[in-house]
């Protein structure tokens, strides 16, 4: 009996611990101290921890949907051997985790693994601790495209004067996440950071083709004042991260670092940045070179190698010509041997070798094969030999090398060879996916590729008489400037009325040639702005714009017939701007024209000259039109214009000029032209610009409705 009685004993404790093993609670709501155990948790909405948060080793938190932890006191996430996952739901990723609220505790993350999140770790405005620590943790495939680490200002008027924040993020693994980590202030009075030993490798920036500041897996601002504490950046690996163009979903330009501010120089030595050539790291950063307005990056010496101690990657590929196989090169025939070089003993028990490619040239017909092959390792050198090559068609083909370890049994990012010239290709052909379970089999479904006669007949001749080919119509709307002087919020910027007169001819059946005359206002103010180093620059414009801008449009549906099934056609368009502007501003109750008075210095030299009132410029728009009767159509319209002036608000990439030599010079108005140079009267340094270097031209969006008359 006693030993039936044990018996029912130990199988009671086993199902408690078993039960406890599988234990997954929802949480929700508000708390004073959160401290979650061994187990996995799931959060949807946003939860709030007013005091102590921690964390026990070997927990799993699924965020989903709106899902995030609010911190407003001490944290502690401290797991082993990478043994805390934080994650979001794979079809509907939960936010992160949100440092805010002003405290005297620390905060600490350590061996944890972020994963498919929005935006992992927000350190929000007006957020202060004593210490926080970030170290030894994987930032891995986030899914988010604003930042992986977010660390903004402390509040600026503070109490604690002689107190600072110590910021450390070292020993950290960041890859295949699609967006930077932003720190809005490098050098600060009240945080002291330091960014050491970390791997940046394979991350994406989403962005266009233009590489800017904030288009870099890293960036932040450094500025000259409120500088105690520079921020010390050293002995990291920065690997293969790219700026990526959205439209195409290809590789743009090399993005490693970022910065801006009013500081003359900014360190970055010691540090592994994607080469040993000096010219291949200048080219990935984003510096006084490119935008003099921004600090001169120094970034010698840089290490030759990534360093033992930065978590295992591989960081060069060659072929077996000794070549570097760069991240762009196109593989057209299949290749036998390779080599990776790593910075410490990778594990290849597990890996596997994929290639994939086309069924033949014409469609998108996608197979992945599993080679075999045989590393053979020498130090941290390793050499792939592949035993087999599947028979295929394709002359474009692309590896990856994954399931890689360390020998501590951490992960190690992938290698992809050929992968971004085979994307752009398969995007292309227009694939439909669907991934197979049996990798040996095609991946998508059949997809008949266009014959040359349907090509050719995508745009047809319409033979018709040449005025009935004309279309004439009325826009009108809003118009929202996008330059120097606005918010980023689109909708808290000034809002004019937009007035056009359009003529629409057919030149082939989905494809129209537009002449466009508007007359409209752009206007805006400082003031409207979320950031405080424009509104205390306090400028503020009205610009008269009359504008004539041809356009080729693209329409979705074939232009000469009308049918009751097809009443709504979308079309888009590219074109050019000509344009007629005349920046004004007032003072003391009268209008000013602000170009004559030179506002930012261009008359003090007689060598100068003002700048023009002519410009020209570019545009994209979009059109949804409903054509309710063969002659008859009323619609929506939307276009986003760049122009090639940065004066269209009289504010360009001048320093604001002396304010005396100014009143002095100026034969008209001379006070007017000094209270609009620097109209709060601000402390200023020498050679400071009134302009943002972060916006360096003016662009500006109209939308609005629209009725057109079909001869």
């Amino acid at each position: 009996m006693r030993f039936i009685i044990s018996i029912l004993f130990l199988m009671a404790i086993q199902h408690e611990s078993y039960a406890q093993e599988l234990k997954m609670d929802t949480i929700s709501g508000n708390f004073i101290n959160l401290n979650l155990s061994k187990g996995h948790y799931i959060i949807k909405e946003v939860v709030f921890v007013k005091g102590f948060f921690s964390v026990a080793s070997g927990t799993q938190i699924e965020l989903m949907d709106n899902g995030r932890i609010v911190c407003e006191g001490s944290v502690s996430v401290i797991g082993l051997n990478h043994n805390i996952e934080i994650y979001g739901k794979m079809d509907q990723p939960g936010v992160g985790l949100v440092i805010k609220n002003m405290d005297s505790s620390n905060v600490e993350f350590s061996n944890v693994i972020f994963r498919n999140l929005q935006l992992p770790l927000l350190f929000d405005f007006g957020w202060k601790r004593n210490l926080v620590t970030i170290s030894n943790n994987q930032f891995l495939n986030n899914y988010g495209k604003v930042s992986v680490i977010q660390v903004l200002d402390q509040p600026f008027s503070v109490s604690y004067d002689s107190s600072y924040s110590n910021f450390n993020i070292s020993s950290n693994l960041f890859s295949g996440n699609n967006a930077p980590l932003y720190f809005e202030d490098f050098n600060s009075d009240h945080i002291k950071i330091r960014i050491t030993n970390n791997a940046f490798v394979n991350n994406k920036v989403y962005g266009f083709k233009n590489y800017n500041i904030a288009t870099n897996i890293l960036y932040g601002r450094s500025d000259q004042f409120n500088n105690k504490y520079a921020a010390v950046i050293e002995q990291n690996s920065f690997v293969s991260n790219y700026l990526i163009d959205s439209y195409t979903d290809s590789l743009v330009h090399l993005a490693n670092f970022g910065i801006y501010g009013s500081d003359k120089k900014f360190n970055l030595k010691n540090n592994y940045i994607n080469s040993s050539n000096k010219y291949k790291i200048a080219s990935s950063i984003y510096d006084q070179t490119i935008n003099y307005s921004s600090p001169k990056i120094d970034f010698e010496p840089y290490l030759q190698a990534p360093l033992s101690s930065n978590p295992t990657h591989i960081y060069l590929i060659q072929d077996s010509d000794q070549r570097i196989i760069e991240d762009t090169q196109s593989f057209i025939l299949p290749i036998r041997e390779f080599s990776v070089t790593s910075n410490n003993t990778i594990n290849f028990a597990k890996a596997q070798l994929v290639i994939s490619h086309f069924t033949d040239d014409s469609t998108e017909l996608l197979k992945t094969d599993t080679l075999l092959f045989t590393p053979s390792v020498n130090n941290f050198i390793t050499n792939i030999t592949i035993a087999n090559t599947p028979i295929f068609n394709s002359k474009l083909v692309a590896y990856k090398l994954s399931n890689l370890l360390d020998d501590k049994g951490n992960y190690v990012p992938d290698v992809n060879m050929g992968i971004s010239p085979f994307q752009y290709e398969f995007k292309k052909r227009k694939p439909f996916v669907l991934v197979a379970e049996d990798k040996s089999k095609v991946d998508t479904v059949p997809f008949k590729p266009f014959s040359i006669d349907s090509v050719k007949n995508v745009f047809q001749k319409i033979e018709t008489p040449v005025k009935s080919r004309f279309e004439f119509g009325l826009f009108s709307g809003g118009a929202i400037f996008l330059g120097t002087i606005s918010n980023s919020n689109y909708l808290n910027n000034d809002i004019n009325i937009y007035n056009a007169f359009n003529i629409n001819y057919k030149i082939y059946s989905k494809l129209s040639f537009n002449i466009n005359i508007a007359s409209f206002t752009l206007s805006n103010s400082d003031y409207h702005s979320d950031n405080n180093e424009q509104i205390s620059r306090g400028l503020n414009f009205s610009t008269s714009m009359l504008s004539i801008s041809p356009s080729i449009d693209i329409d979705f549906i074939d232009n000469r017939l009308y049918t009751k099934a097809r009443k709504l056609r979308p079309s888009i368009g590219v074109g050019v701007d000509f344009i007629l502007f005349n920046p004004t501003s007032s003072y003391k109750g009268t209008t000013y024209n602000l170009q004559p008075l030179g506002t930012g210095g261009q008359l003090l030299d007689s060598a100068n000259k003002a700048y023009s009132l002519f410009t020209q410029g570019y545009f994209v728009d979009a059109k949804l039109k409903f054509q309710f009767s063969k002659r008859n159509s009323i619609g929506i319209h939307c276009s986003i214009h760049k122009s090639f002036s940065d004066y269209l608000d009289d504010v360009g990439p001048d320093p604001y000029p002396n304010p005396t030599k100014l009143y002095n010079s100026t034969k008209l108005n001379p006070e007017a032209a000094v209270y609009f140079s620097n109209p709060t009267s601000r402390s200023i340094n020498s050679g400071q610009l009134r302009n943002n270097p972060t916006s360096p031209s003016d662009m500006y969006l109209i939308f609005g409705v629209f009725y057109t008359y079909k001869f």
